[in-house]
C-alpha cells in the first residue's frame, strides 16, 4: 500500500516584526535636527537620570511636540512609517484587523559620546516604539567591540527560548546604525544599545506610539 502524501502547514508562532528602513536624501534634516539636539544641550536639563541611559544628554519626552519644522519634517517622516509598519505587525499580533487605529506619538532626542551606553530595557508604556538616527560616528577599528560600538542590540523576546541551548543558535540581532536609519519595533522587544570608542557623537530620536484600535 502507498502511503498518503502528507500535507505540511509551516506556522511561524509569535514573530516579531523589525523594520529597518533608510533614508539616504536626509542630509540636512539632520543637520538641522543635530543643531537642535546640541542648543538643547546646552540651555535644557538632562532628562537622563531614572532612564536606561548611561552618561550622555537626553531631553524630556515632549521632543517631537516642539515648534520647530525639523522636529514636525521628523514627526510626519515617523507616522508615515507608522503606517507602513502597522499593517504588518497587526498580521503578527492580532487574531483580526481592527476597523480603526488611532496613534499617540511621543518621543525624546538623545546625544551619547564615546563610552556611554543604554542599558537593557522594554518601553511599557507604548505599543509600538523606535529610534531615528541623527547622527553616527564613523566606526573605527576591526575588533568586535569596534564593530559593536554603537550598535542596537535586540534580544530574543521569548523567555521559555533560554532553557536550552544549541550551538550558533540566534540570541540578539545587531542593527549598525547609519544617518537617516529609521529602526521600528514591539515595544516589548528589549534593546540595548553599545557604547563607542571613536571620536563624534551618535544623536539620535527615540519615539513610542500608543495605538487606540477598534
Amino acid at each position: 500500500m502507498t502511503p498518503d502524501t502528507p500535507q505540511d502547514q509551516f506556522i511561524e508562532q509569535f514573530p516579531t516584526l523589525l523594520l529597518h528602513r533608510r533614508f539616504t536624501d536626509n542630509a540636512a534634516l539632520n543637520n538641522e535636527l543635530a543643531a537642535l539636539v546640541r542648543k538643547m544641550q546646552d540651555t535644557t536639563a538632562n532628562a537622563a537620570a531614572g532612564s536606561s541611559t548611561y552618561g550622555g544628554y537626553q531631553t524630556d519626552t515632549n521632543f517631537l511636540y516642539m515648534e520647530n519644522t525639523a522636529v514636525k519634517a521628523l514627526q510626519q517622516l515617523i507616522r508615515a512609517t507608522l503606517q507602513i509598519y502597522l499593517p504588518r505587525f497587526f498580521r503578527a499580533e492580532l487574531s483580526s484587523a481592527p476597523k480603526s487605529v488611532d496613534a499617540r506619538l511621543w518621543g525624546w532626542a538623545v546625544l551619547m559620546q564615546a563610552g556611554d551606553y543604554n542599558t537593557p530595557h522594554v518601553h511599557p508604556d507604548a505599543h509600538i516604539s523606535g529610534v531615528y538616527y541623527v547622527e553616527v560616528p564613523a566606526i573605527v577599528g576591526e575588533s568586535r567591540e569596534d564593530r559593536m560600538g554603537g550598535s542596537l542590540t535586540f534580544y530574543d523576546p521569548r523567555p521559555g527560548a533560554e532553557m536550552y541551548q544549541i550551538r550558533c543558535r540566534r540570541i540578539q540581532h545587531n542593527v549598525t546604525p547609519q544617518p537617516g536609519d529609521l529602526v521600528m519595533f514591539p515595544s516589548y522587544h528589549r534593546h540595548a544599545v553599545f557604547p563607542f570608542r571613536c571620536a563624534g557623537e551618535r544623536i539620535s530620536v527615540a519615539f513610542n506610539a500608543r495605538l487606540t484600535v477598534e
